[in-house]
């Protein structure tokens, strides 16, 4: 058995025995190339991020979600800053300058601890899910300065246009994240806005 965090890289392809267990975030769904060598492989593998419980949530990603929301917000933060060139917003605000903008797309776990992180930091923040019931939940949990909107492409258009800050928290379990900006959406940005793509390692979002 052999337990890793990340995902073999190319050099490890062909170590990889038939009679073996190999357990770690894989990403299937990101990398093809790792997909069809660990199938060629004839291993056992098990992905870290694929194990359910009875109810359906992920154990082992939750963990390493909570970390990601939160960092998200503390990198995007950074990039904001004159020093990183950014364009020298801060997410709190100060008396009489507002508060900077985060647009946080995904309301399940990255998304919840991002919004809470920038909350926090008393950004105003927009957080968007396709789900009602889960919208309702943040709606009840959430500081008075988070605001929850239904995800749709009119509403993304709409929201990327004002934010400073964009956090990609889409997850769907096993497949690649839906792509949710678009090249066109960027020319609408302001320049300097900042990106964070949690969704990354299944393809970004």
């Amino acid at each position: 058995m052999i337990i890793k965090v990340k995902e073999p890289i190319e050099q490890e392809y062909p170590l990889i025995q038939p009679d073996q267990l190999l357990f770690t975030y894989f990403h299937f769904a990101s990398y093809e190339p790792l997909t069809r060598a660990m199938i060629a492989s004839d291993a056992v593998c098990l992905a870290y991020e694929t194990v359910e419980l009875p109810d359906r949530s992920l154990p082992l990603l939750v963990p390493m979600s909570e970390v990601a929301g939160r960092m998200a917000i503390q990198e995007g933060a950074k990039y904001l800053e004159k020093p990183s060139k950014g364009r020298g917003v801060l997410l709190g605000g100060v008396p009489g300058v507002p508060p900077g903008r985060v647009l946080v797309l995904g309301g399940g776990i990255v998304g919840m601890q991002s919004a809470k992180m920038a909350a926090g930091l008393g950004a105003q923040v927009t957080l968007l899910d396709v789900s009602l019931p889960r919208l309702r939940y943040l709606a009840d949990v959430m500081p008075a300065n988070v605001t929850t909107i239904h995800s749709n492409e009119y509403n993304i258009r709409k929201l990327v246009r004002d934010h400073d800050l964009i956090v990609g928290a889409v997850l769907i379990p096993g497949a690649k994240a839906p792509k949710l900006i678009t090249r066109d959406m960027l020319k609408t940005m302001q320049p300097g806005t900042v990106l964070v793509d949690v969704a990354v390692d299944q393809g970004g979002c």
